[in-house]
């Protein structure tokens, strides 16, 4: 590619590679890191960088990239995610110290849509104090129904992390739903028992063993110890009306006596007492 900037035409016929090597090329973040942009740099090592900016919030207001360009948060690399992931809540400590400040706001625009103005991935930690007018942070809120949003959410959240975790070679460790939670202490006697019975023992142990922890994670032990009560009490007085309803059908039926026989019995003994 020449050095003079291509026209409109040439861009559009150009592979995505060559795009992301003209934006590296024009990206302003880049040209600080390579000392061809004068800047303030508060922060750096081999994987990110922290500058003032330039046009600030409040005072205070820094952002912080990877060193490498990248433009939005999923094209990072893994390793230099989590590194600036770890290192940003240091430098929000930094920036309330040396401001000084209250609070700050960690704040990142992944996208166009979201407000991202920059070719190059930021972070913006933002000083924040009472009072100081930042209201774009605080959105109004919406009665928005969540069950049409949960399964399908939820779905594709799971498939997300499945996918990531099997490129690292994991495997996604999901608690079960209620049914088959339902099953799992249904074909567990001692389990059901220390359940209904210890309650609080189970939740120690939950402490430690980590199964139980993922089986009973967003269960409250307490409400399903009574839940379980309920149920085996339904149970037992269930089975013991059927047992009753079964000992009345198999007892033997008391046979009336025979009217018509009981007369004539009665008229035999009154006829014998005039014929003797």
């Amino acid at each position: 590619m020449s050095d003079s900037e291509p026209t409109e035409e040439e861009q559009q016929n150009m592979s995505p590679e060559q795009v992301a090597e003209l934006q590296k090329k024009n990206c302003v973040f880049c040209k600080i890191m390579a000392g061809e942009v004068p800047s303030h740099k508060v922060y750096e090592d081999d994987k990110m960088m922290a500058i003032l900016d330039i046009y600030p919030a409040v005072k205070g207001h820094i952002l912080v990239m990877p060193k490498k360009h990248t433009q939005i948060m999923p094209l990072i690399p893994q390793e230099t995610l989590s590194h600036i992931f770890k290192n940003v809540k240091y430098l929000s400590r930094g920036v309330k110290q040396g401001v000084p400040s209250t609070k700050t706001t960690i704040f990142i625009a992944n996208g166009g849509v979201a407000g991202q103005q920059s070719p190059h991935f930021l972070f913006h930690i933002i000083p924040r104090d009472n009072g100081d007018g930042l209201d774009n942070f605080n959105p109004p809120t919406k009665n928005i129904s969540q069950d049409e949003l949960l399964e399908p959410l939820k779905s594709s959240l799971t498939k997300m992390m499945q996918s990531q975790l099997q490129q690292e070679g994991k495997v996604l460790a999901q608690p079960p739903n209620k049914d088959d939670l339902a099953k799992i202490i249904d074909q567990n006697p001692q389990l059901k028992e220390a359940i209904i019975n210890n309650p609080e023992q189970v939740k120690k142990e939950m402490e430690t063993n980590q199964k139980l922890k993922l089986l009973f994670q967003g269960v409250n032990i307490d409400k399903l110890s009574d839940i379980l009560k309920q149920i085996e009490t339904a149970k037992k007085t269930l089975a013991e009306q059927e047992e009753s309803t079964k000992k009345e059908e198999e007892a033997p039926k008391q046979t009336l006596p025979d009217k018509k026989k009981e007369n004539k019995n009665l008229l035999d003994n009154i006829t014998n007492m005039f014929t003797k």
